[in-house]
């Protein structure tokens, strides 16, 4: 899986947190299998049970999509194609001959921010920092 999925703790608790924050992407997941979350914590759906079922989950799961902001993450192969056409890309730029045509960009990965992007406008105040780090927003 991804990132989201290697910092989560596991047990009752962290299976919570993923509800309260993924329930219909885990629900639907669950539907495709046969199983209800209506059936959590009985004998067709043990804990242990939703446990497995989100570690598990396959790439194009929904969970996995909605974790990756609705894109199913990528494998290797995915960053190998990539790379692939980037280069291609590049060669025929190469070839072309022409200098004021302009360079070819390369295919956007998962996670990767927009060049030249910027967050914010000007500094925190000193006054303000602590109501905006303990801003649940933020």
């Amino acid at each position: 899986m991804d990132s989201s999925f290697r910092d989560f703790r596991g047990g009752i608790a962290g299976l919570c947190w993923l509800l309260s924050r993924h329930a219909e992407a885990i629900e639907i997941d669950l539907i495709r299998l046969g199983l209800r979350l209506d059936d959590l914590g009985t004998l067709a759906l043990s804990w242990r049970d939703l446990l497995v079922i989100v570690r598990r989950s396959s790439p194009g799961s929904d969970l996995a999509r909605e974790i990756n902001g609705g894109e199913p993450p990528w494998g290797v192969t995915d960053y190998l194609l990539a790379a692939v056409v980037d280069l291609l890309a590049n060669a025929n730029w190469q070839r072309q001959g022409k200098k004021s045509a302009p360079k070819p960009r390369p295919i956007k990965r998962p996670g990767q921010t927009v060049e030249g992007q910027k967050y914010g406008s000007k500094p925190i105040p000193i006054r303000d920092f602590d109501a905006w780090w303990d801003n649940p927003e933020r």
